[in-house]
């Protein structure tokens, strides 16, 4: 009876776990279908007019051996200041997303709102990066904010042995209203 349970059980399980990073894999296709022609090392996430907190994300890659990582594509989509990354069957599941390329120093920016965490559920607020560069492939980290009250201690220590790549930034706020972070990464090789 137990193998009859394994075998008819075990893949659902797979099958389960595996298919939300099916459908991810594909919003991501899907995503870069919409990338600039053009690509600088200043860009924007989230339109001027998006209601929000204004953030500006200053990045700096770094490659393995920690030299500026000239050339870099850097990828980045988060939620809005409600928690959603965009309305109810909405075409383009990533409403705010945006693409820059490092300059020769291995720095970029974005200029974006300040996401907010999902609703209803324990997860810090953050920002999804993906780094694509010829020496390491596409490399996956989630850019998160210091002193959000949910990077509990715990969360942070599940996050990490899930072995997940989360980038904790301190954030400082302008005289303005707005708010920036400094970013640093290293590249890790394949």
């Amino acid at each position: 009876m137990r193998n009859v349970v394994e075998r008819l059980f075990v893949p659902m399980i797979a099958v389960a776990l595996t298919a939300p990073l099916i459908a991810q894999g594909q919003q991501w296709e899907d995503a870069q279908k919409r990338k600039p022609a053009h690509l600088t090392s200043h860009e924007r996430i989230a339109p001027a007019n998006e209601p929000g907190t204004p953030l500006t994300i200053h990045g700096l890659v770094l490659d393995a051996a920690g030299k500026p990582a000239a050339g870099v594509e850097v990828f980045a989509y988060h939620t809005d200041r409600t928690g959603l990354y965009s309305a109810p069957n909405a075409a383009d599941p990533w409403r705010l997303k945006g693409w820059a390329v490092t300059d020769a120093e291995g720095r970029f920016e974005f200029r974006t709102i300040r996401p907010a965490p999902y609703p209803n559920r324990p997860i810090p607020a953050h920002v999804h990066v993906t780094l694509s560069a010829a020496c390491c492939g596409r490399q996956f980290h989630e850019l998160m904010f210091e002193g959000d009250p949910l990077a509990t201690k715990e969360y942070r220590e599940r996050f990490a042995s899930a072995g997940e790549h989360g980038i904790y930034a301190t954030v400082n706020r302008g005289a303005g209203g707005g708010e920036d972070v400094n970013y640093t990464v290293r590249l890790r090789t394949r």
